[in-house]
């Protein structure tokens, strides 16, 4: 008797095979290749969309940690302490996986300029050469000969102020006091440089100065910026520095304050998988169709079948195999061809956008990142709902009596 299962389940198979690839109905060359097409294309498009969204999910979140560092906000009375800051700064440099800590003194104001006088909404950071944030350079933060002190901006800010390379600027900071009153401070700069990060958040609305300028303009905050080693692990440094402030300090990443961001990115990929499912959903009905063609042209040998004893159930299995055969086999195409468009796109970088849409977008070209875990939510998808789609076929075939179809046969 335990012999009897495999046996029954290899004869399914066999007649499942022979009602596919043999006989006078050539259904391969009919019905059923359209099947297989459209199932083949519905999971491509399926397969391309997840590599679109993976891929550029992908490319921001590296964006974000290459572009910004670790951020460390002291908190309670640590919070306007830089002696302290530096302290804490010399115990996170010997922390594995840290390059490099920077205390930064970081405030708010209005810049204006020649070529914009109403002024603009700034943040500004006061680094020690070296340890600059946004890439401004050593040199870029010297003061000028005339004494005047630097200032490094954002790309889209220096174009909003109109203001090039040597030019003057008025900025006017909001600084606190020791009656906790918020009063203004003034300094005029001038301008050496511009920096990029390709985050139009940072690049319209950040500058960067020397920390000596901005601790003379009076109490700020201090934050503690700290840079990754190539190839650290993220994740793993971030622990660890929230293993060494403990309370004292609040722990942040560009990609965390971007949260908003990856969520709405991962809910529009998975409103892309649903909606380019109804593809592959519709294509089900080609298969069910394929059987429902299979079961009229096959019906005499399905009778005679029934007839030497092939019972109900594995009649049913008969005709689930085939359309599940043909389903798998589409959706393996539409994996491959997928796979393959997305390789090709990535390789030639066939999706790029223009730098004023690329400043929007974060990236000038979008890969198309192919993840296992994604091929499988594709192919799962699609054998689910080919197999609810073969289901009544299947029945009917079941259902059928013999002595009516040999009848009319």
């Amino acid at each position: 008797m335990p012999a009897a299962r495999p046996a029954s389940f290899s004869v399914v198979w066999w007649i499942a095979a022979r009602y596919l690839l043999g006989g006078r109905s050539r259904l391969l060359t009919g019905t059923a290749r359209s099947a297989l097409g459209s199932t083949g294309l519905g999971v491509a498009a399926m397969v391309v969309s997840m590599a679109l969204m993976s891929g550029y999910t992908s490319s921001v979140e590296n964006r974000l940690l290459q572009s910004g560092p670790l951020v460390v906000t002291p908190l309670g009375e640590a919070a306007g302490d830089l002696t302290s800051a530096d302290e804490t700064a010399g115990r996170l440099r010997r922390l594995p996986g840290v390059e490099r800590v920077g205390a930064t003194l970081a405030g708010q104001g209005a810049l204006a300029s020649r070529g914009n006088p109403a002024g603009v909404d700034v943040w500004f950071r006061g680094v020690l050469p070296g340890a600059s944030s946004f890439g401004a350079g050593e040199e870029q933060l010297e003061g000028s000969a005339d004494g005047f002190e630097a200032i490094v901006l954002g790309r889209q800010l220096q174009r909003t102020l109109g203001a090039a390379d040597g030019d003057l600027l008025r900025l006017t900071a909001i600084v606190g006091s020791p009656s906790g009153q918020p009063r203004f401070a003034y300094r005029t700069l001038r301008v050496t440089g511009a920096f990029e990060t390709g985050f139009s958040e940072y690049d319209r609305s950040y500058a960067v100065l020397h920390r000596d300028a901005v601790e003379a303009l009076g109490a700020l905050g201090v934050v503690l910026e700290v840079a990754t080693s190539q190839g650290a692990d993220q994740s793993a440094v971030h622990r660890s520095i929230e293993e060494l402030v403990g309370a004292d300090a609040l722990v942040t990443d560009w990609r965390r304050g971007n949260r908003d961001i990856f969520a709405a990115l991962r809910l529009q990929k998975w409103g892309l998988f649903l909606v380019l499912g109804l593809i592959v959903l519709v294509s089900t009905f080609n298969i069910a169709a394929a059987l429902v063609v299979m079961v009229r042209e096959r019906g005499r040998d399905t009778a005679v079948l029934a007839a030497l004893g092939l019972g109900p159930r594995r009649l049913r299995r008969v005709f689930l195999v085939c359309g599940l055969s043909l389903g798998a086999a589409g959706t393996g195409l539409g994996l491959l061809l997928g796979s393959l468009v997305s390789l090709i796109i990535t390789r030639y970088e066939l999706v790029r956008f223009d730098p004023g849409v690329a400043e929007i977008y974060f990236i000038s070209s979008v890969p198309f990142d192919v993840r296992a875990l994604d091929l499988l939510a594709v192919a799962g998808f699609s054998l689910v709902v080919v197999g609810l789609a073969c289901w009544w076929p299947a029945r009917l075939a079941s259902s059928l009596e013999p002595a009516r179809a040999l009848h009319w046969e």
